[in-house]
Order: structure tokens, then C-alpha cells, then sequence
């Protein structure tokens, strides 16, 4: 006949784990006891070494299979009584955490979820004070990176009100503080996006300024720096023109930061110190062309022509590859300054590098109209008169290639059609018949030397 036990299953495998624990705590005794006799002093009521080890044992297997109920109240009784035990270190305070949070995240009920949480965030803000005063090891840093790391998978049930512990980038902002050249490039970038997302852009950039000073030759963290810098700087301009102004203090001839000012002064509209800044640029030399062709655009929108086609030629000379805009513009910057022959001459390279430059043929229109202004003054003759038809070839020819500047072109048509030699001014001038060619390369005029076609009178 059988005989059955009367205990419950779960009480059986606790008396085979306190076995265990047993058997291992006097092995953990004989290894930590200069002698295995000795298990404790007379007269002191402190635990045992072998109390300790059973209890150590009986949680950290428990625990390692994540029992955490089981694990929980022999964890306990090491924190009252014995929380440095094997090694005098943190190892217990920091399972600690590990195990509520655990609990937490088994808990069907909600409050008490939100209860194991609260007791996990207490013993992680308070054990680095009980440690202090226990005289243990542990690692400022580890805790600070532990703190965030905990708020940042618990933080939206942490309670309020928990002494010492604030958000995950605050603590992890700390943790570099305390050891910048061991944090991980993650942790510095939560930090960042903590500050990002709180509207902190100034605070952002001084951290960013520290992580730069501390850890600048780490390739994954200058990344991380040069994208956060330009999503800051994308909402706000004025944050960017600061940065590079503090940097060029620091180091005044940095070439690359000047060039990157510059820019930021141009697109925003403030041409008068991206001028300063353009000199200084200029005087260092050798500059890649992109750069010269920047500062030759900005110098034309400054009403300096004569600058911008000198710098456009520097670029020229870098080995640039000017754009058909390029030219248009050194043509613009030719008319300026009164030299029309030049002006033609880039407009047409803008319509050579680009066939369908409506604008080019537009400026040359306008160069022909600037010529008769200033070759026949108010007291035109038949001659003058006849460059209309050429200025006007150019504004049909503009309509024709680019549809987009028909309403411009018709405008200047009709305008200076009315200019036009009339039917007696044909009369008189023994070469020109209607629909016939004529060429205009006489007196001021010389300079064009292009052919037209005799237009009927309007």
C-alpha cells in the first residue's frame, strides 16, 4: 500500500530548494571563510554567513528564472540585513530593481502594476544613499545610466513625486557628466531629443557644445551632432548665425565655418554681413569654386556688379563649371555696368549652355533697346531707330523658346514697336525695303554687327 503525501506540491519544492540552498551556502560559506567552522560569533545576534549565502542563493536562482514572487522575500531579507553580501557591491539593489519591475510587468491589475513600479523607483532613487552609508562599491555612472534607462521603459506610470528621479535624458545627461568619454552615442542623443522636444533649442546647442568638446573624434557621435545641429537650426536660423558666430571666435580662420555663415547670412536676407563675411573669404584664397560662385551671386543682389563678374571669373579659374545662369548673371553684371558689348556677349553664352534661356534673349532685347538710349540720345535718327527691329527679333524669339514669358515679351514688343523707323524713314534709306535684311554695324553701333529684317511700319 502507498502512502501519500499530504504536503502541497509548491511546499515540496520549497523544502528542495531550501535543500539546494543549503547544500550551496555551505560551499559559498567555505569559500568566503577563512574557516568553514566558523558560522558565527558568539554573542552577535548578526546572520550567519550561512544565513546569508542560503538566502543569497535561494533569490538570485529565482530570480535568474524569473520567479520573481519567490525570489522576492528572500531578496528582502538580504536588503535589511545583508545588502553587500557576497562581494560588498550593488549587485542586490540592482536586482532589486530588476525584480519589481518584473512583478510589474506580470501584474494583471493595474494599481498594483503601478504599485511594483513605485517600488522599483524607490529603490532605485534611494540605494545610491543606503550604499553610501553601507560603505559599498558602485558605480555613479552605471546608476545614472540605470535611472534612465528604467524612466525610459517605466516613466509614463513612475508616480509623481519620486524624489531623485526626473526624466530619462536628465539622468543620462548626467551620466556624461560623470564619465563623458564612456557613454554610449545613444545616450547623447536622447539627451539631445529630450531637449528637442521640450523647445529647449538653446539648452540643446550648449550640450551639443560639450559633447563636441568631449568626444569631437568620435565619428558616430560628430553624426548624431551634425543632424540634430541641422534640425535646430532648420526651425530656427538665428540659433545656426549664433553657433557659427561663437565658432568663428574661437577659431577665426575657419574657412569652412565662414563659407557656412556666409550662406546662412545670404538665404536669410542678410546680405550686409554676408558682405563682411564674403571679404574675409576672399582674402584666404583658394576657395572651391561653389564658394566664389555664392559670393558672386550675393555681390549682384548687392548692387556691386563689377565685384560679381570678377569673383564669377575667379570661380571661372577654380575650374568651375559655370550653369547657364552663371553667365546670365555675368551678362547681368556686364549691363550694369554700362558695358553692353560684354552683356551680350555672356547672355549669348547663357543661350549656348542653355537653347531654351528665354531670359538671355530678353536681356539681349533690353541691351539693344540700352544701346539706342545711349547711342542716339533724344535726337534718334533713321539708323537708330532701326535697332528696334533687332531689339524686338530678340523679345519674339524669347516667346518662342519659353511660352512662360510670352505676356513679357508681347508687352516689350508692342512698347518699342512704336519706336520703330517709319514708312518715310524706310523711304529715305535707299538699302532698307520691307521684308529685306539689314545689318547693324555702323558708327556706335558697330559693336553688334547683326543682321534684322526691314519691318512694316505700324
Amino acid at each position: 500500500m502507498s502512502i501519500q503525501s499530504t504536503q502541497p506540491a509548491s511546499f515540496s519544492v520549497r523544502i528542495l530548494q531550501t535543500a539546494v540552498a543549503a547544500l550551496f551556502a555551505s560551499l559559498l560559506v567555505t569559500a568566503l571563510t577563512p574557516n568553514a567552522a566558523v558560522a558565527q560569533t558568539q554573542g552577535d545576534n548578526s546572520p550567519s554567513q550561512q544565513d546569508k549565502a542560503m538566502h543569497y542563493s535561494l533569490y538570485y536562482e529565482n530570480l535568474k528564472n524569473e520567479n520573481f514572487a519567490d525570489a522576492r522575500p528572500d531578496l528582502r531579507w538580504i536588503l535589511d540585513h545583508a545588502p553587500g553580501f557576497p562581494k560588498n557591491d550593488d549587485r542586490n539593489y540592482e536586482r532589486a530593481v530588476e525584480l519589481y519591475a518584473g512583478l510589474a510587468e506580470r501584474a494583471e491589475d493595474e494599481n498594483q502594476q503601478r504599485a511594483y513600479i513605485d517600488t522599483a523607483a524607490t529603490i532605485l532613487r534611494s540605494a545610491p544613499e543606503k550604499m553610501e552609508a553601507a560603505g559599498l562599491a558602485y558605480d555613479k555612472y552605471e546608476w545614472e545610466i540605470e535611472k534612465g534607462r528604467f524612466l525610459q521603459i517605466h516613466g509614463d506610470i513612475v508616480p509623481d513625486g519620486v524624489e531623485g528621479l526626473k526624466t530619462a535624458p536628465y539622468h543620462y545627461e548626467k551620466a556624461f557628466s560623470l564619465a563623458p568619454e564612456r557613454i554610449d552615442p545613444y545616450f547623447i542623443n536622447q539627451v539631445i531629443q529630450g531637449y528637442a522636444e521640450a523647445n529647449k533649442q538653446e539648452e540643446a546647442l550648449a550640450f551639443m557644445d560639450q559633447v563636441q568638446a568631449k568626444r569631437g573624434d568620435d565619428e558616430d557621435v560628430t553624426k548624431i551632432l551634425s543632424t540634430a545641429r541641422e534640425d535646430i537650426f532648420g526651425k530656427n536660423p538665428q540659433a545656426q548665425i549664433d553657433f557659427l558666430k561663437k565658432k568663428l571666435e574661437q577659431n577665426p580662420g575657419d574657412a569652412a565655418t565662414q563659407k557656412k555663415l556666409f550662406d546662412v547670412l545670404t538665404d536669410e536676407g542678410y546680405i550686409q554681413e554676408a558682405s563682411k563675411v564674403a571679404e574675409q573669404l576672399l582674402q584666404t584664397g583658394n576657395l572651391p569654386a561653389e564658394t566664389y560662385r555664392s559670393i558672386a551671386q550675393m555681390q549682384l543682389k548687392d548692387g556691386r556688379p563689377a565685384d560679381a563678374f570678377g569673383t564669377y571669373e575667379k570661380a571661372m579659374n577654380a575650374g568651375a563649371d559655370l550653369t547657364a545662369q552663371d553667365y546670365f548673371n555675368m551678362g547681368t553684371a556686364m549691363r550694369r555696368t554700362g558695358d553692353l558689348a560684354q552683356a551680350r556677349r555672356y547672355y549669348r553664352e547663357a543661350i549656348n549652355a542653355k537653347s531654351d534661356f528665354g531670359n538671355a534673349y530678353l536681356a539681349i532685347g533690353d541691351v539693344y533697346v540700352a544701346a539706342v538710349s545711349e547711342c542716339g540720345g533724344s535726337k534718334m535718327t533713321r539708323k537708330d531707330k532701326a535697332v528696334y527691329w533687332l531689339a524686338i527679333d530678340m523679345y519674339e524669339r524669347a516667346r518662342q523658346v519659353d511660352s512662360n514669358l510670352a505676356s513679357t515679351a508681347n508687352n516689350n514688343i508692342q512698347t518699342y514697336r512704336r519706336y520703330m523707323p517709319t514708312q518715310e524713314d524706310i523711304f529715305y534709306v535707299d538699302e532698307w525695303e520691307v521684308g529685306q535684311s539689314v545689318r547693324i554695324d555702323y558708327g556706335c553701333y558697330s559693336w553688334i554687327n547683326e543682321s534684322t529684317t526691314v519691318r512694316q511700319p505700324v
